[in-house]
């Protein structure tokens, strides 16, 4: 897709990770003036470039609506281009702007705010405003109401008998492994009550996020936010041990770049416990140090405490998931809530709101009896700890 990336001068560095971050998906930025010649050939070249781009980025601050930026020129010209502001306009709020000072080409659509990494979450949205474009294009593309229909019915006939494959490689390079759909029982009545819940069929990640995978998402998004302890780490010797020292916002902007997202609460206790009630990924029996990473003590994750992802197979969930118990504990996507409701059965998403995330799994530190898969923790989603890290997941 051909992007026209407009911003203000003062926030040229969060312009160029936006940048980059675009690039890596594969799109067609329009995004340094310095580059272009001065005089008359300049303007011309603008214009052309956002005539010609599929969708108009506009960097939102007080610097880029002030009467005498030319980011306003830009925006005019891609108003009287686009005609319509909706899945061609993508307005992102860089910092608190008054409301009524912005444009009306601007305030016609709603604006994109992140409290996290702004450079992922501009990368998911024009991932998404892509997908909807494909989508129309294809549909034009057809002959009539009528084969639209066809294919559509083909397709989806194609997608819900064939059988998803068991093994996936997502686009970060991590290997995803199928939890197929059907009915569990989480909580064990001890750590929470007993339900039987329904789940459709998910991927989730074999292996918790590793270093190396995280030091392409600061690469490729320009993030300034490093985990905690980051500067502790040899990437050459620790580029396999999971990731610690991220909070929920750091998480979630690592699975949206990667194209899948956080799991579910109850996602990650089925790919952990699969359906047969069991204690812990490996079964019923005691944690055994050949079966996961605890009772750690080591003052240095990066240097002893943690251990590369994968290394205890024994310990794998029936699904064949690596180090869900022990290692680093991982955030998931739901809200912390003590209790459930009682008509909560098919796909829980946990309350709507909260002021703390669940973690599930067990970090390094902890004792054998804390290692249950269907122990339940909870962390603000601010919280940073270096025993705390996570995994990804996604829909077929």
């Amino acid at each position: 897709m051909k992007i026209f990336l407009s911003y203000a001068s003062q926030d040229r560095p969060i312009a160029e990770a936006i940048n980059r971050a675009l690039l890596d998906q594969g799109h067609d930025v329009f995004f340094d003036r310095e580059d272009l010649p001065a005089g008359e050939e300049f303007h011309i070249r603008i214009r052309r470039a956002i005539e010609q781009a599929d969708l108009f980025v506009f960097l939102v601050s007080e610097e880029a609506i002030d009467p005498g930026s030319y980011t306003l020129n830009e925006l005019e010209i891609a108003e009287k281009k686009l005609r319509q502001a909706s899945g061609r306009l993508l307005p992102v709020l860089l910092r608190p702007t008054a409301f009524d000072r912005l444009p009306a080409f601007v305030k016609s659509v709603t604006l994109l705010e992140s409290p996290g990494n702004i450079a992922a979450a501009v990368a998911d949205a024009v991932h998404r405003i892509d997908l909807k474009r494909r989508r129309a294009l294809l549909i034009k593309a057809g002959v009539g109401v009528v084969v639209a229909l066809v294919v559509a019915g083909g397709v989806w006939w194609t997608l819900a008998t064939r059988e998803a494959p068991t093994e996936l490689t997502g686009r970060d390079g991590a290997p995803l492994v199928l939890v197929p759909a059907g009915t569990f029982v989480m909580g064990d009545d001890e750590e929470s009550p007993k339900r039987e819940v329904f789940l459709d069929a998910f991927y989730i990640d074999g292996l918790e996020v590793t270093t190396g995978r995280y030091a392409k998402f600061l690469a490729a998004t320009g993030s300034s936010h490093p985990p905690e302890g980051w500067e502790a780490l040899d990437l050459a010797r620790g580029d396999e041990l999971p990731v610690g020292g991220v909070d929920w916002n750091d998480a979630s902007a690592y699975c949206k770049w990667a194209g899948r997202r956080l799991p579910t609460e109850s996602e990650w206790e089925k790919a952990a416990r699969g359906t047969d009630e069991r204690r812990f990924p490996w079964g019923n029996d005691r944690p055994m140090a050949d079966r996961l990473n605890f009772q750690n003590a080591s003052p240095e994750a990066y240097s002893g405490g943690l251990d590369k992802v994968g290394s205890h197979p024994a310990g794998r969930s029936p699904y064949g998931a690596h180090d869900m118990a022990g290692n680093v504990a991982e955030w998931t996507a739901d809200w912390y809530a003590e209790g459930f409701p009682v008509g909560e059965r098919r796909n829980p998403q946990g309350p709507a709101s909260g002021t703390s995330k669940v973690i599930r799994g067990g970090g390094r530190f902890e004792p054998a009896e804390r290692m249950n898969s269907a122990r339940r923790s909870y962390g603000a989603p601010e919280l940073r700890a270096e025993d705390i890290g996570f995994r990804c997941a996604r829909d077929p």
